[in-house]
Formats: structure tokens, sequence, C-alpha cells
């Protein structure tokens, strides 16, 4: 391995003996004058001079340091002096304080400004810069004077990679160890953050060093969102990314300002076409037909209906967490989407009771279990997940096997929620799936050919892959088959959030005290009032029915 290279304070204190009145220097010295000497990158300067600035930063190539009157080799700052134009001499032309900063004009109106504070940690000269917009040179000038006045009182980066660093490279940082490590926070918001970077901003700024960004291009990013028709959630999920990214950016020397600080959310142009929850009616058909079309999820789906629990906490509920006689139920831990188990979202365990016919269902499903690990000839693990893809159900369902699962039940009923654009090119690929199959050539031996055109010759015909080309056609067949099975005119949303939105809704409907429905779905009474409490049909028509009888005197 390499020596450890060490920086230009170390290694200048490792090189002075500071016992006695003089501080000697120790290290190579000038024959003539007797002045000591250190190499600076690529260069060989006094050590007196580089003692006086690190201690008091850059000097401009006017000034000199005067060494000791006693001892040349003394690098005692306060015996050291300087002689020569002080650093706050007037600016020259495009030049501003001496040894503090300089300006160029980039192009009419555009000016970059530049300030040299200190040095790396290899001793070259720390320069800062900056570009800006002024009418004249006397106003960049003034503008380059606060900028030195602003970088004087700022903490900046230690080494030139933490100030070179790209949005995509500081924003890993960021996700990885600040907010994933310091701040504990959940790998699943994480995980959103990181789409929502790479998605909507790495395209534009990813490249970019963090320094370089400014407000215009944020607020041109955001922009691009809102007209692309994000709602107003997911623009306050970008603006909890980057507000927070660029003070940690700043406070760690990567930018010298933070372009998100007065930064205003544009009006988002989306309109929630959210569907209400569930009927009873809907709910049946959805249960039914999952027995049928779904058999392996068609308990979880009912124990989220009776229940409300959250997709990651249903799959991660172990066997030990189900008290049989009590008809009780325990939730403590949920599984992420890359199959890691946590705690729950509010990091706290619930028990509630669950009725006996869920609890004999579930006892079913246990014993068929292990009948099946039984007949694979393993045995099930010490604490086994209730509901598991292995033998012996010693790791949870993964979450995203049980969406995918409600996805096909969801297009079998024909209430799959997909932008019409996409209906319309999965129909058109089953169109050409069927079209009159071309003649066979002459010669040509083998089966007749399954369709219109392959798979593969749908995908090119329509811009996608042959794996689209046999989803797409799979897709465009269940809504057909849910229209001539009588599913046809059925709008409800059928996903495992609904679920949890039918039984909030259900219990609320009933009377039952809000937090009582609250600590069953665990979390508090105004999250609850504020997003699961959405009025359904029946309950409109029961509210009617009741302000009718008030109103008109009936049944009094």
């Amino acid at each position: 391995m390499g020596r450890k290279v060490e920086n230009l304070a170390t290694r200048f204190d490792r090189l002075v003996d500071r016992t006695g009145e003089h501080h000697l220097w120790l290290g190579s010295r000038n024959s003539d004058r007797g002045t000591g000497r250190i190499k600076v990158g690529n260069t060989v300067a006094t050590a007196h001079r580089v003692a006086w600035e690190l201690a008091h930063g850059p000097l401009s190539p006017k000034q000199r340091v005067v060494t000791c009157p006693l001892s040349p080799a003394c690098v005692r700052i306060d015996h050291l002096s300087v002689e020569g134009a002080p650093a706050d001499s007037p600016p020259s032309r495009g030049r501003a304080r001496k040894g503090a900063g300089s300006m160029r004009i980039v192009r009419p109106g555009t000016w970059e400004l530049r300030v040299t504070i200190g040095r790396w940690d290899d001793g070259r000269p720390r320069s800062l810069t900056r570009t800006i917009t002024a009418k004249s040179e006397s106003a960049a000038a003034a503008l380059l004077g606060e900028f030195v006045d602003e970088m004087t009182g700022s903490h900046l980066p230690e080494t030139q990679d933490l100030r070179d660093l790209t949005v995509d490279q500081a924003v890993d940082r960021f996700l990885d160890e600040y907010l994933a490590v310091e701040k504990g926070r959940a790998e699943k918001t994480i995980n959103d953050y990181r789409y929502i970077h790479e998605r909507w901003f790495s395209p534009t700024i990813g490249a970019q060093q963090v320094k370089r960004i400014e407000s215009a291009t944020m607020d041109r990013l955001f922009g691009t969102m809102r007209r692309a028709g994000l709602s107003a959630s997911r623009l306050n999920q970008a603006k909890s990314l980057y507000a927070p990214f660029f003070r940690w950016a700043k406070r760690r020397g990567m930018t010298t300002r933070n372009p998100m600080a007065e930064f205003q959310l544009p009006t988002s142009t989306y309109r929630s076409e959210e569907r209400t929850p569930p009927e009873v009616e809907e709910l049946s058909i959805l249960l039914s037909t999952a027995v049928e079309v779904t058999p392996d999820i068609a308990p979880l789906l009912v124990l989220g209906a009776v229940t409300g629990i959250r997709r990651g906490e249903l799959v991660a509920i172990p066997v030990s967490a189900v008290a049989w006689r009590k008809n009780q139920i325990t939730i403590a831990s949920a599984v992420t989407s890359s199959g890691k188990i946590k705690t729950t979202k509010t990091r706290r365990s619930r028990t509630f009771h669950i009725d006996s016919e869920t609890t004999a269902m579930l006892k079913r499903h246990y014993n068929q279990m292990k009948e099946g690990a039984a007949a694979a000839g393993v045995e099930l693990a010490a604490d086994s997940f209730l509901f598991s893809l292995t033998q012996d159900c010693s790791t949870p369902m993964p979450p995203d096997y049980l969406t995918k699962r409600v996805a096909v039940l969801k297009g079998y009923l024909g209430i799959e929620d997909k932008d019409p654009d996409v209906v319309v090119l999965e129909d058109e690929a089953l169109r050409l799936r069927r079209s009159t199959p071309p003649a066979r050539p002459a010669g040509k031996t083998g089966p007749l050919p399954g369709g219109g055109l392959s798979y593969r010759e749908i995908g090119a015909a329509l811009g996608r892959s042959e794996r689209w080309a046999s989803l797409a056609v799979a897709a465009a067949e269940r809504r057909e088959h849910s229209q001539t099975s009588g599913h046809g005119d059925l709008d409800f949303d059928g996903s495992i959030l609904a679920l949890r939105k039918f039984t909030s809704s259900e219990l609320l409907d009933a009377g039952f005290n809000v937090s009582v429905v609250a600590q069953r779905q665990g979390h508090g009474p105004q999250v609850l009032t504020r997003h699961y409490s959405k009025s359904r049909a029946s309950s409109d028509k029961r509210a009617a029915e009741h302000l009718g009888r008030v109103v008109h005197g009936k049944g009094q």
C-alpha cells in the first residue's frame, strides 16, 4: 500500500520545533539566508510565507513576509510581518481586492467571479467560482466584493473532491449516509427519493457539480414535473428531497448557496381521479373471484378486508402472531419491497381481535401449509410465516408478488387502473395477434402460425418489446373476458390500499369510535379522518334518507 499523503498543515507542523521562544524550522533551509523551505504542490515556497498563509490566508504576489529579525528559521506568526500592497487595496480593472478574488466577462451581461481563500490539503490555492449577471463592470465588482465577504464567513470544503462532487454523487451520499444512517429514514422513503431524482432531475443536472446549480434550474425542473401532470403530493415529495439536500450540501462546503432557499412550489395541474372504497357487494365480487382466479392470495385479501392491515404488514405475519383461542392477531413488523423485515410504519406493534370465521380460515390455511411442506418432505420453520412462497415458509411472501397477483385479479375483473392510451395499445396488440395468419411459404413444414403476428412482430410493429406484446395481449384478453362475464360495469379499486380504506369506511359508517378504528389501522385519528374516511355512495344515500326523514317529519 502507498504511504498516506499528509495535508500541508500536518506536514508543516511536523517540521516545526515549538519548544522555545522561536518556533524553528527543522526541514530544508536556504544555505545563504537560513530561511526554511517546503514544497507546495509543484513549487518550493519559503517556510515563513507558508506559515503566514496557513494562519491568515493567501497573500498577493506583491506582498512579502518579513522573517524574524533574530532567527531567519523562525516561523512563529507573531515574529513575522508583511510588506507590500495590502490585500484590501482598490481593485484594478477586472480584479477584486488583491489576494481575494477576480472576475472575467463570460458574455455580455454575464460574469464569472473567482475567490481564493486558503489552500487545499495538497497546498494549492483554494479557489471558488460563481457565475452572476450584471449590467456593468462596476455592478459585477460590487457583487464580487459581496462574494468575497460571503466566502470569508462560510464553511468551505476541505478537499477539492468534496467541492467538485456532481449532483448524482452528492445525492447518493445524502440518501445513503445522511438520511439512511444518520436520520434512520425508512428504506421505502429512500427508494422513493432515489426514483424521483433519477426520473426527473438526474438526466438534466446529475452530471453537473452541486456548486453550479442555480435557483432558475430547479424552478425549471419543477415546472417540467408540473407540466407532466404530476400530483401536488409528488411535487411536495421532490421538494422534501432537495430542500434538505442543498442545506446539507452547503454545510459540507459542496456549494456556497442554497438554490432552494426561497423556492415556491408550482401549482399542480393534476386532478385526482381516486376511486372511493368498494361497497360490500363489490368487495364480495372481488373476494369470490380471487378464490377462482388467484387462490394463492385469496386468504391474504380476506384478512386485509377484515383488518385493514398494510401490504407490507400482511405478508410479514408469523404464525406465532395469531392467538388462535383468543381470536387475536399481533402486527409487529413489515416487509419492504427488497424483502427486508423491519418494524411497522409507526415503529410500534398493535394487537386486536379478529372474528372467529377469519380465525378458522387462517387455521385452514396454516394446515394446508403444513400438508404442503410434508408432501415436499420438509418441516415448517420454527417460526414460519403465515404467507410464504417457500416450502418451509421460512421467508415471507414478497410484497411485489402480492401486488402482481392483485393486478392479475383486477385485470380479470376489468378494473385495472390504466392510462387510456395504454389500453388502446393493448387492444391493438390483441387485434394484430388475431389477424388472419399469413400464408405458409411453399415447402415449409411445421405447425400453422398461432396468430396473425408473432409477439416479436407485434412488439416491433408497436415499438415495444416481445415480452410487452405477450403481456399486452393477455391483458386485453382479460378485459374482454370481464365484459362477457358480467363484470364490465364494475368501477372500484381492488388494491390492497382499497381494502384498507374499505375497513376504515365500513367501521366509521357503522358508528365505531374513531380511536378504535385508528388503533386497528395503526395510525392516529387525524390520519384516519384525512385519508381513509372517503364517502361511499351507500353512505351518501343513507345520509340523504336520514335528512329527508328529519326535514319532512317522516318516521316520527
